[in-house]
């Protein structure tokens, strides 16, 4: 693929241009159907007669189509939508990042979406379908897949589609996640997977933030303790990524703790646990469910994290050497490879 994109890309440039103007009109009519050629030129910066030709062009093929009410992508669109994502990393010349990033954390695979997610939300959507089209990929019959909430999560949620057999899998949530909005706690993320790809589900109905000698109690209680052992049982895992700081007001720790934070130089946060530049575990908030020492028994952890806004929350995580996978987009990829050498040497420039 790589040597074929490169063969066009000398030979036949304008061949690349073409499929990069008309995958970023598919795109945006299918994030803002029902759209109008109008709009749509404004919102890609496009002439208006260039939009025509494109619209025209993609309903031909059975791409699109025009109606009263505006454009809509067809079945068949995002079909094709989904075939062009595969090829994104070379059609927007970002796959030398994610070999970067990949050879840099000893990561097994990289996806990296066009775009910044800090400034553009239609990447973080991007990202969501990038990683639920990950997701259908590697489940697999009789699995256990442990999901945490967020924002990008719940859009994977949403976007994974059925038609793979996950016949006796059970998804569950790798962490209890009640206070947070119900759309985006890990219970509601593992319920829509779930239901959505024919699967079973197990919830933990238990608040995130405990104090020590709650969690503890609630350890005896047979129904969570039952729940918490198919937890801690997961084959893959599929979690978020936040900023340190961030996190900690959203998890409403307290002062002294995020002076704490602070002043240990805390940079990401994943699972509870709050991380140093370096990839040092220097925090963590006491709760129920996946722990840090059942990581290694987990045959695939993919992160799921984008905006250059987290970059250096998702190197911090990285450098811990726990994640086999990071899907991503190119805003952070491009932060972490080009914002970073000043102060990383070593092995997988993180010691």
């Amino acid at each position: 693929m790589n040597r074929l994109l490169a063969i066009i890309g000398r030979f036949a440039p304008e061949t690349m241009e073409i499929m990069e103007t008309r995958y970023r009109v598919l795109r945006q009519i299918f994030y803002q159907q029902p759209v109008g050629r109008r709009q749509l030129g404004k919102a890609l910066g496009y002439p208006e007669r260039l939009v025509r030709s494109e619209v025209d062009y993609l309903k031909a093929r059975g791409a699109v189509e025009t109606t009263p009410a505006g454009i809509f992508i067809t079945p068949g669109g995002e079909d094709m939508l989904r075939e062009i994502d595969e090829i994104l990393p070379w059609l927007f010349n970002i796959h030398t990042l994610a070999m970067q990033i990949k050879d840099r954390f000893e990561l097994d695979e990289v996806v990296i979406v066009p775009g910044d997610s800090m400034i553009d939300e239609f990447t973080q959507q991007d990202l969501s379908r990038a990683a639920a089209e990950y997701l259908r990929k590697i489940l697999y019959p009789d699995c256990i897949l442990a999901v945490t909430g967020g924002t990008t999560l719940a859009g994977m949620a949403q976007s994974i589609r059925p038609g793979i057999d996950v016949s006796g899998s059970i998804v569950v949530p790798a962490r209890g996640g009640l206070g947070e909005e119900v759309e985006t706690q890990a219970n509601t993320i593992a319920a829509t997977i779930a239901n959505r790809l024919g699967a079973q589900y197990r919830l933990l109905h238990i608040p995130d933030n405990l104090e020590e000698s709650t969690a503890e109690a609630l350890k005896k209680d047979i129904h969570i303790s039952e729940v918490i052992q198919i937890i801690k049982s997961a084959n893959i895992l599929v979690h978020g990524i936040g900023p340190a700081m961030e996190m900690a007001y959203r998890r409403s720790l307290t002062p002294d703790e995020v002076h704490f934070l602070q002043e240990n130089q805390a940079r990401g946060e994943a699972l509870r646990y709050y991380y140093d530049r370096w990839g040092k575990i220097i925090f963590e908030v006491p709760g129920l469910g996946l722990e840090r020492s059942d990581l290694g028994r987990i045959q695939t952890i993919v992160a799921v994290a984008g905006g250059s806004n987290k970059a250096e929350a998702i190197e911090a995580v990285l450098c811990s050497g726990q994640e086999n996978v990071l899907i991503t987009d190119e805003g952070a990829a491009y932060k972490i490879i080009n914002g970073k050498e000043a102060f990383i040497h070593g092995s997988k420039d993180c010691d």
